[in-house]
């Protein structure tokens, strides 16, 4: 018994020296092991939550330093994830702020304030719609784009993490744009500002957050198609940022990006680094890093010249019914540097904002169209100097040697005549190469292409288009997105595409610059350039790049032919009887240069469009300018694809008289003659002839130039 009394004693006496080291051991593990993480919750609990600063992106500024484009200060209202979400755990957080904060909710059921919370978060979108204008719809579009991107990105993570061998359950990832406030009103005025804050003040989930609006000069509308745009981050551009690891300079969900144009090229240059600030509750400052703006883009441009040329090639195109657009641009001969690129109709950004559906609709003049680097057009005669150097680098051109010339390449046949046949003059008679340039004769170059053949030719014109013999990408061009490359057909392509190799005709269509061949007005002007040069050029658009593109010489052609194709567009000018002589000659500067006019299809301006719906059991029809209009009258996604499109309208209609349509106009140049300094290319969309529409406009543009300050004709 006494031993059994010793043994309860025993236990009774350590009980109490047990629960004191087990009560010793949580004390230190509370103050020692995780002390450092309660005070840092305890901070957390003091600490308002971290406000983003966001960087003013680069300037872009014209090659004298006018800027085109500039962000300023502005405020967005933003909504944390957790709403635009609808995240449950994020919404009871919200519902225990009410309970504990608001004293008529402490005593209320989890029902009660669910819908509570509900109601609030209902009673925003609604008070957003009518604040701001923009409808609710819109709204609640750019809230669900918010989230389809922080979804995409988490998918992507997690794929991600899963071939790496992570298999962290998906619905664990947690990403950090979960824990933001994500702009769903850009740039609010102050007085929409003002109006939220005080009806809105109360809800934690939504707040008024500094930013940055982006701003055109008023210079920058004639770069319109140039300068580019910005646009919501996509992401695949998120994952593939070499940013990514730096969070305060990577992408995240919601971000702005250039998407166009010089937004888009320079991109890496212009976006900055964001900053924060956090503060105490009571508003004392805690921590700040101040963001790191982008850096400006110079141009190679003249704003200038940039306007005024537009100004020139809005007025012809208005003097001429059936065109539809125009288009020129110049270029330094030396360092290829982009001196103007001008593209019409132009736009202003407040034409995107408020009439984009119009501007995307306007199938016959296609204001949304770069022209300069995305308009492709057969080059018509332009293309001749060309053909002939092909033909001296081939060794089969006499420069003496005439050709006769009597308006027909081939007796009794409807084709394969030479345009003063159509215009019921006689033919050119005996003309040399040189001479056949000056007069730009069909039936010359159809005997030239004859016998050159296709393939040589397209080879050879390559090299000016794009600095080799093969290969279907060019060598260098500017970089920027809207960049078309042309065509200049291969072998493989014809096999291809048309289900033959080349035929003689085709060498006699391609040295006209007929049949499949295509060029970019950028990639005329800077044919110009190597004419005058004898070296191919990548053109350049930034000022201060890393170095000046690489010269590469057009081999197997003597000096002696390129300078008889010089004299031969000097003449084409200069001399009577040149096809530019009356349209494009200056009595006080040297041009060198040649028209053509380039036969071409009339635009589709409307279709008829056919959908079926899903179960496939009734068809709906409507016409409409582009697929995105057709969707929009039926109320049908934007990405639905019709069941059939057939063309009911195209422009411009056929002369009623030759029952032909409209030709493109060109003329392509450069000036001076001995001593080259600048090339151009002119385009005027159904102008008709070179001479008369497009002739006249390069004229007034290398006037121009000569009489600009600056001195670069003089």
């Amino acid at each position: 018994m006494a031993r059994s009394y010793e043994r309860r004693l025993r236990i009774l006496m350590a009980l109490p020296i047990a629960l004191g080291l087990v009560a010793v051991a949580r004390l230190y593990q509370l103050q020692v092991l995780q002390g450092q993480d309660y005070q840092r919750q305890a901070e957390e609990a003091l600490v308002a939550p971290r406000q983003s600063l966001p960087p003013l992106r680069g300037r872009i500024l014209d090659r004298v330093g006018r800027v085109l484009v500039s962000d300023e200060p502005a405020h967005d209202v933003a909504i944390h994830y957790g709403i635009l979400s609808m995240n449950p755990p994020y919404l009871s957080l919200y519902a225990d702020h009410l309970r504990r904060h608001e004293a008529q909710w402490r005593a209320a059921t989890d029902a009660e304030l669910e819908a509570e919370v509900k109601s609030r978060i209902e009673t925003m979108w609604l008070t957003l719609e009518q604040v701001s204008g923009v409808p609710l719809r819109e709204l609640k579009r750019r809230r669900d784009g918010v989230c389809e991107a922080v979804e995409r990105l988490r998918r992507h993570i997690w794929r991600t993490r899963h071939r790496r061998g992570l298999l962290e359950p998906f619905e664990k990832l947690r990403l950090q744009e979960e824990d933001l406030f994500h702009p769903i009103l850009a740039d609010v005025s102050p007085e929409v500002r003002t109006r939220l804050e005080l009806t809105l003040a109360g809800l934690p989930f939504i707040r008024i957050q500094p930013s940055v609006r982006r701003v055109w000069s008023e210079a920058a509308e004639p770069f319109c198609h140039l300068l580019g745009r910005l646009g919501q981050v996509s992401t695949a551009a998120i994952e593939e940022d070499p940013l990514r690891d730096d969070p305060l300079a990577c992408y995240r969900a919601g971000d702005a990006a250039g998407v166009s144009g010089v937004e888009a090229l320079a991109e890496h240059l212009l976006r900055g680094r964001r900053g924060y600030e956090e503060r105490f509750r009571d508003g004392k400052l805690k921590d700040r890093v101040p963001p790191a703006d982008g850096l400006d883009v110079t141009l190679t441009l003249d704003s200038d010249w940039q306007r005024r040329i537009s100004e020139l090639l809005t007025e012809a195109v208005r003097k001429l019914p059936q065109a539809t657009g125009a288009s020129c641009v110049v270029l330094d001969v030396r360092t290829r540097e982009v001196l103007a690129l001008v593209s019409v109709p132009i736009y202003s950004r407040e034409d995107i904002r408020l009439r984009y559906e119009q501007l995307r609709d306007d199938a016959r003049r296609l204001p949304l169209l770069f022209r300069a680097v995305q308009g492709e057009y057969q080059p018509g005669s332009i293309l001749k100097p060309v053909a002939l150097l092909a033909g001296f680098a081939a060794g089969i051109v006499d420069p003496a040697k005439p050709v006769f010339c009597d308006g027909v390449y081939m007796p009794n046949s409807t084709k394969w005549h030479c345009w003063t046949y159509w215009r019921g003059l006689p033919g050119h008679g005996y003309l040399t190469a040189e001479e056949a340039i000056q007069h730009s004769c069909n039936v010359y170059f159809y005997d030239l292409g004859q016998r050159l053949g296709a393939g040589r030719l397209t080879e050879f014109l390559r090299l000016f288009v794009q600095g080799r013999e093969t290969g279907t990408e060019p060598a260098g061009g500017t970089g920027l997105i809207e960049e078309r490359s042309g065509l200049i057909p291969t072998l493989d392509w014809m096999l291809s595409q048309r289900s033959r190799p080349f035929r003689p005709a085709d060498g006699r269509n391609y040295a006209i610059g007929q049949g499949e061949i295509l060029l970019t007005p950028l990639q005329a002007a800077n044919l110009y350039a190597t004419i005058a040069t004898g070296w191919f050029q990548a053109p350049v658009l930034r000022s201060r790049e890393s170095g000046p593109q690489p010269r590469i010489p057009i081999a197997g052609v003597s000096d002696s032919a390129w300078q008889l194709v010089r004299r031969g567009l000097y003449r084409c000018v200069n001399e009577p009887g040149g096809t530019a002589y009356n349209y494009a000659r200056l009595d006080h500067l040297e041009i060198c240069g040649k028209t053509g006019s380039a036969q071409c299809a009339p635009r589709v301006v409307a279709r008829r469009y056919t959908f079926r719906n899903p179960a496939g059991a009734s068809e709906h029809t409507v016409v409409a300018p582009s697929l995105e209009a057709a969707c929009e009258q039926l109320g049908l996604p934007l990405d639905t694809r019709p069941y059939k499109s057939e063309v009911v309208e195209r422009f411009p209609p056929k002369d009623a008289e030759t029952g032909k349509t409209p030709t493109h106009a060109w003329f392509a140049g450069f000036a001076p003659y001995r001593q080259p300094k600048v090339a151009l290319a002119v385009l005027i969309e159904y102008g008709g002839g070179g001479g008369h529409a497009a002739g006249p406009v390069a004229r007034e543009i290398f006037q121009m130039l000569l009489d600009d300050p600056s001195g670069h004709l003089r």
